[in-house]
């Protein structure tokens, strides 16, 4: 989170509202706010620090959340210490400051199925000391649990904490669960399945939105915060069905589309892009890509995820967007096209296309990026075929997710950051690579809209060969220390140990080896990019093998992550 800064621009006109805005009468945000109210007034002044009103869970949707509630007869300084009392896991150290009068402080970070010490101090001296105990995590997969918490082990642990990015790694599995782990791997928060998991962010005033297919299909929007109280429910018109970007502090970008069949004869979805207004909830602005980009070249790679339409065509995959201020541009990441582009942000003109020149007609050729090296030196001659391969197998991403801004305030300058899931390599078959022959990686990209090139200064993820490889979403965080989070998080293997795709045939080449089980094994690094040395490793998994007679097609999908970040418990 930082500080956020939005030009004045005039933007698209968004689509007429027809339900979209803020549900004011939302049963559970009534429930929550009555909670908090009848929580605050029962803070009398016998409630000192000695005395504290201890509330765990008060939402019940949060767990390893609980209230401190103190009443102080004036300002002042406290710092508040959460461990268990085993002493196995990170202390969690927060400094808050009590206003006068009643006051519910948040004590975060509690350990799962233990006791916990919340220990009260000033100035360094310990004032009051409350054990907190706790219930056990959530059932994990098995014949009877399908969606359960997932098991996570730390495969490689830190040895220099020293060179570690603070905080803690904050994880969403599609439709399980939201939650956080420190460095030891121990799990320090979460929240119930009453709330979405999966399209996951966390906003500057500390709270979170998501939404998920789970909930009504990325139809209802969630704001809530690290007590698992719900502030705000939106009500969409049209799906956020991936990644939300805060703006400014009260606007949001997401891709989008027309939910309810556009207004023209396409046939298609996810699509588009919508710019939201979170204090009416109201869309100020939308982008529809159709009328940008070429609808009739074909998907690499292509398919259609559990729960959509397999009649509607979805031919781009809009996965990610952003605003480059700096350019006046609206960056995103079309995963069926294997391209980022970026359009205009006033007048939807499109300014550049990041993806392999094969298939592009003509009109699309002056938009198409040119590799060079770093001395603007180019890297291929694309009139040669082996030139191509070269790129496609090395240079270009496919099937891409989690394009992110590297901030860069130079003039024609466009820098960011995207997890090159890996699809194919390439669009003809015959030297495409199977999953157990692929690798997924994050890549840095420097895109110069003066030269129409673009530079590679930093890749990683080949190290990891199919271990590492994710035919669908993934993301990674660039820390403030320079660090990089990154959560290859679709790894899935069939009961051979054998890498799989999570479509065969649309995501991948059909593989004939394929066993008939799934089961994802999901890695997590924090790395040092300069020497690219793994300073932390975790792994999750379901723990159970699923198969299409029991679980459906979409098995393949058996535990899968779509966001990553690194961050303090506390905003």
């Amino acid at each position: 989170m930082g500080s956020f800064k939005r030009q004045k621009n005039t933007l698209p006109a968004p689509r007429p509202a027809i339900n979209q805005g803020i549900d004011t009468q939302n049963a559970m945000v009534l429930n929550h706010t009555a909670i908090y109210e009848h929580n605050l007034s029962q803070i009398a002044e016998s409630n000192t620090v000695q005395n504290a009103l201890i509330v765990l869970n008060p939402f019940t949707t949060a767990p390893l959340s609980a209230w401190a509630g103190i009443w102080s007869v004036g300002v002042q300084r406290l710092t508040l210490r959460v461990e268990d009392v085993a002493q196995t896991a990170l202390p969690v150290i927060q400094n808050v400051t009590l206003a006068a009068g009643a006051n519910l402080l948040p004590v975060l970070g509690l350990v799962a199925d233990t006791d916990n010490r919340l220990t009260i101090l000033k100035d360094g001296v310990a004032l009051a000391s409350y054990i907190i105990t706790t219930q056990p995590l959530p059932a994990t997969d098995s014949a009877e649990v399908q969606l359960g918490f997932p098991i996570i082990s730390v495969t490689q642990p830190t040895t220099e904490a020293d060179k570690m990015a603070p905080g803690c790694y904050f994880i969403t599995h599609f439709d399980r669960y939201n939650y956080a782990l420190d460095q030891n791997g121990v799990v320090r928060w979460y929240v119930t399945q009453d709330f979405p998991s999966y399209n996951l962010v966390r906003l500057d005033n500390g709270h979170f939105l998501a939404t998920s297919e789970a909930k009504n299909t990325y139809l209802d929007m969630y704001e809530f915060d690290m007590m698992g109280r719900l502030h705000t429910f939106y009500v969409l018109d049209n799906q956020f069905h991936h990644s939300i970007w805060q703006w400014d502090s009260s606007t949001i970008v997401a891709p989008s589309e027309y939910t309810a069949g556009r207004p023209d004869d396409l046939k298609t979805n996810e699509d588009g892009v919508s710019v939201v207004d979170l204090s009416t909830g109201l869309e100020i602005a939308y982008y529809d890509l159709a009328t940008v980009l070429d609808v009739s070249r074909p998907s690499r790679p292509s398919g259609t995820a559990p729960g959509e339409d397999p009649d509607v065509l979805d031919w781009l995959h809009i996965n990610q967007s952003y605003v480059n201020d700096t350019n006046n541009l609206l960056v995103a990441s079309g995963r069926h096209q294997s391209a980022v582009f970026g359009v205009d942000l006033e007048t939807q003109a499109l300014r550049f296309i990041l993806s392999t020149h094969e298939a592009w007609s003509q009109a699309y050729q002056p938009y198409l990026l040119a590799p060079v090296d770093a001395e603007g030196n180019p890297l291929y001659d694309f009139s040669r075929q082996e030139d191509i391969d070269a790129a496609n197998s090395d240079f270009w991403t496919w099937g891409q997710h989690n394009v992110v801004e590297i901030a860069n305030d130079e003039a024609g300058i466009v820098e960011f950051m995207v997890f090159d899931n890996g699809n194919y390599r390439s669009r003809d078959d015959s030297k495409s690579l199977l999953p157990p022959d692929n690798f997924s990686r994050i890549v840095r990209f420097v895109v110069d809209l003066n030269t129409m090139t673009v530079t590679r200064p930093f890749e990683y993820g080949k190290e990891l060969g199919a271990r590492g490889y994710s035919s669908c979403v993934s993301a990674k965080e660039i820390q403030a220390n320079g660090n990089i989070v990154v959560h290859f998080a679709d790894c899935t293997f069939d009961e051979n140990g054998r890498a799989i795709s999570c479509e065969p045939g649309d995501s991948d080449l059909l593989d004939p080896q394929e066993g008939s089980e799934a089961m994802g094994n999901l890695i997590l690094q924090e790395i040092d990019p300069a020497s690219k040395t793994v300073l932390f490793e975790a792994m999750m998994t379901s723990g159970y093998y699923k198969n299409e007679a029991t679980n459906g097609e979409g098995y393949r999908y058996d535990i899968t992550s779509f966001r990553v970040y690194k961050m303090g418990l506390y905003a």
